[in-house]
């Protein structure tokens, strides 16, 4: 008989457990409840409920953050590829999400505003985001396929805007069609910064 890892047995009942009930709302016992484990043997592996959600969420961060490096970290050469790009990391976005739907709620309901240091590396994982963003522009600009922008500016707009558009249609609107959302999406980002 193969041998249960208890702490991925912990991990995923921590999502279930914070989607349905949140962080706030549940307790070390419900997540135990639901791994059918120990407190002993949850304590072996996280000090408390906040250090399992930072885990989460450090989790959900880094894995938006390879989709976004994936598609997105080299500059195309003509602003068709660059639209198809976005397109695609988009829908690669929206894709994560409709996989792991709990990730969405706890990202969407729990993330900020709960803990400080939770705060802090969301904080942190939306500068990168929006300095890879920026990087993408100035690239696009010194090509010439960009007009000249404030690149900082426009790079912090781009993907906080990306990324509160795109979890909120998903995550509120059940009738989204994501292949016409993101191509959408897209066309408004690459082509309203197209060099006239």
């Amino acid at each position: 008989m193969p041998r249960r890892d208890k702490r991925s047995d912990i991990v995923n009942a921590g999502i279930r457990v914070f989607s349905r009930k949140g962080f706030s709302r549940c307790s070390v016992e419900d997540i135990l409840q639901e791994a059918h484990v120990a407190r002993a043997t949850f304590y072996s592996y996280f000090d408390s409920k906040k250090d399992l959600f930072v885990e989460l969420v450090d989790g959900i961060l880094n894995n938006m953050e390879e989709i976004v490096k994936r598609n997105l970290e080299d500059m195309p050469t003509d602003l068709n590829e660059l639209k198809e790009r976005t397109k695609r990391t988009i829908l690669d976005l929206f894709d994560y999400f409709s996989k792991n739907l709990e990730f969405a709620s706890i990202y969407i309901q729990e993330v900020m505003g709960m803990n400080p240091e939770i705060d802090a590396r969301v904080v942190e994982w939306q500068r990168r985001m929006a300095e890879l963003v920026s990087q993408l522009i100035q690239r696009g600009m010194e090509k010439g396929l960009f007009r000249k922008v404030d690149s900082y500016v426009i790079g912090n707009l781009i993907s906080g805007a990306t990324q509160h558009l795109g979890l909120n249609l998903f995550m509120f609107d059940q009738r989204l069609d994501t292949e016409k959302t993101a191509e959408a999406i897209a066309d408004y980002l690459i082509y309203g910064l197209a060099a006239r």
